[in-house]
């Protein structure tokens, strides 16, 4: 297969412009202009190789089944979002996934967000929370600090899962690191708050706007240069801290990520001032990364079905625009034997998903199937709860999921349709 392709690649070479593009099967008037059909075919191609290298580590991963299911036309808005911003068309793509506690350690979003930065470029961290502050577990690519204290809300929930009630003037301390392996600077802060009032612009910061959605308000604040901390001063008339936001004045994609412990349809369902605070941060994808808690307990399949309705409704119904993707939840255990509720979550998925024509990504297929996180268990990538993952377990989930979306756009990039 890879003799074949690098032989389609040595003619291709040989053609013009013009004649390669026909070859890809775009034609000018649907590729975006300036964009080399070519060397996109090339770089897709050879990420693709790097990233096969080091699945292959793992052989107890299934990669035939690592590939985003009923991405047309699902996805095919999202994929022309991702080439215009290589072509220099966009300035910006913006993710944002929901998840449980999976997601709230950030290992895996810190995986795949790294990953798909080194490609379609760096925008910045994007959403973060002092989760600590709260009283809850931090990623670790990020620290913020303070001598103040807050009141912890946990409801309602806000876009970045957590609140922080502000009683009197407070200072908060923020500090990245290249925990991912991707520069972590930053000259932008968002902070979304509730609350008319204004923030410091002490300590380099020149306030640039303030923007208001009906959930909350988004005070952006940039620096002269890039920098990998700052000193926030929060003013104790504005209330309540919703989350802030990391990112830089340059090209690239931005993927925010919010995840809550305990975490399901079954209680995010009615959270309206989360779903209607979203809409700020416009994502072009949102990716839904629930089910796991929804398989545990007592579990009933036409309750699962209804949580699910009336999740995406409220979500669909406040951000109209954007593609969704699920990500089918991992394995895990149940009272000390294989969850086999998880395949009923799979399929309450899968049909909602395929109704509603939205993608979705069978992880657990790819980790092996059900029973599967034994494996992973003896092989250091997976919490002795056989419910969560180590670290490097999430890290590996991550870039599998990176790979399953770059297959998707190279096969878009290349045909104008998704695989």
């Amino acid at each position: 297969m890879i003799l074949l392709l690098l032989a389609s690649l040595a003619l291709l070479f040989g053609l013009s412009k013009s004649e390669r593009q026909q070859a890809l099967l775009f034609t000018e008037d649907e590729y975006p202009e300036d964009m080399d059909t070519l060397e996109e075919f090339i770089q897709s191609y050879y990420l693709l190789l790097d990233s096969d290298s080091y699945i292959k580590e793992y052989s107890f991963i299934h990669p035939e089944h690592n590939h985003l299911m009923n991405e047309s036309p699902a996805l095919t808005d999202f994929y022309h979002k991702l080439l215009e911003l290589r072509a220099g068309r966009r300035e910006r793509v913006v993710i944002y996934q929901i998840g449980d506690s999976h997601i709230q350690s950030g290992f895996f979003c810190g995986t795949a967000r790294s990953a798909l930065q080194k490609y379609f470029g760096n925008a910045g961290r994007g959403l973060i929370f002092p989760h600590k502050l709260a009283g809850t577990n931090q990623p670790d690519d990020y620290q913020i600090s303070s001598n103040s204290r807050f009141g912890n809300i946990s409801k309602p929930r806000s876009l970045s899962g957590y609140t922080l009630e502000i009683t009197n003037p407070a200072t908060l301390k923020i500090k990245t690191n290249s925990f991912f392996q991707i520069d972590s600077k930053f000259d932008q802060i968002r902070v979304f708050a509730d609350g008319s009032a204004d923030l410091s612009d002490d300590s380099g910061f020149l306030r640039v706007s303030r923007e208001n959605n009906p959930a909350c308000s988004s005070h952006l604040l940039s620096f002269a240069q890039m920098r990998a901390e700052a000193e926030l001063k929060l003013p104790g008339s504005m209330e309540r801290l919703y989350g802030l936001s990391l990112e830089r004045d340059e090209k690239g994609l931005l993927y925010h990520s919010m995840g809550v412990n305990g975490a399901g349809f079954y209680n995010m369902a009615n959270e309206q001032q989360f779903f209607q605070q979203i809409g700020i941060l416009e994502p072009d994808l949102i990716i839904v990364s629930l089910g796991t808690n929804d398989a545990q307990g007592r579990y009933r399949d036409e309750v699962m079905k209804a949580n699910l309705k009336l999740f995406m409704k409220n979500l669909q119904d406040a951000n109209p625009s954007s593609a969704i993707l699920f990500t089918l939840p991992p394995d895990s255990y149940k009272g000390g034997k294989p969850n086999t509720a998880i395949s009923s979550v799979e399929a309450s998925i899968r049909e909602y998903a395929t109704e509603h024509d939205l993608a979705w990504w069978e992880l657990r297929a790819v980790m092996g199937g059900a029973g599967s996180i034994n494996t992973w268990r003896q092989s250091k990538m997976a919490a002795r709860d056989l419910l969560h993952y180590t670290p490097k377990g999430y890290m590996l989930q991550g870039h599998l999921f990176y790979q399953s979306l770059i297959k998707g756009y190279k096969a878009y990039s290349e045909s104008g349709e998704p695989r």
